[in-house]
């Protein structure tokens, strides 16, 4: 049996967002919000911290309490979530994305609403779902069960703020690590949604104990 790695799971706070950043530019290169940079990223992290109905927690070196090896962001209201945020930050966003703006005027719009609107889709079925939108961790520190712990404690708080189950989204091709890691905590498919560009995401959804 792996033996879980000795960290501390916390509530993330606005000191910690520098480093939530890098664990983001260093778990996802390449990815479309990697692309968007750490000025974004700040924003949209920062966004989550910030807002009545985020849910923020990372994972820290025991001991060493200051130092993110990893984090999960979610929302317990995920319909509608990602608009309010951008109508509220508008300006902040819209010169955050004006660099890649400039290097990719076709592309960048149209990614950056599907990158973080489908995201917010609400599941008719379960209308107490919470929504786990991203979970990083440090490569360094990946193969310690860090996500799992990270999954689980976003798990458990969601439920404690009054969810019902959680749900999230991830690539469906090219992309078996993720899928079977989420299949082996117990989510279950439920689904895919295809994205611009002919993308087709899974949605996985764990009920929560009553």
């Amino acid at each position: 049996m792996t033996r879980l790695a000795p960290i501390q799971i916390r509530p993330a706070q606005p000191s910690d967002i520098a480093q939530m950043v890098q664990v983001h530019l260093q778990a996802f290169p390449g990815f479309f919000l990697t692309l968007m940079g750490p000025r974004f990223l700040r924003l949209l992290y920062n966004g989550f911290l910030n807002h009545p109905t985020g849910i923020s927690l990372v994972a820290c070196a025991q001991g060493k309490p200051s130092q993110v090896l990893g984090f999960v962001v979610g929302t317990t209201q995920p319909q509608g979530f990602f608009l309010q945020l951008l109508k509220q930050r508008w300006l902040a966003f819209g010169l955050a994305s004006l660099w890649p703006l400039l290097r990719k005027p076709n592309l960048v719009f149209v990614k950056l609403w599907s990158a973080l609107f489908y995201r917010g889709e609400s599941l008719p079925d379960q209308p107490n779902a919470a929504l786990l939108s991203s979970l990083g961790v440090q490569p360094a520190a990946q193969g310690q069960q860090i996500g799992q712990q990270l999954v689980n404690a976003f798990l458990s708080h969601a439920q404690t703020v009054g969810a019902t189950a959680v749900y999230l989204t991830t690539d469906q091709s090219d992309n078996a690590k993720a899928n079977q890691f989420y299949t082996r905590l117990g989510f279950k498919l439920a689904g895919t949604c295809k994205r611009p560009h002919g993308r087709i995401l899974n949605r996985y959804l764990i009920k929560l104990s009553a």
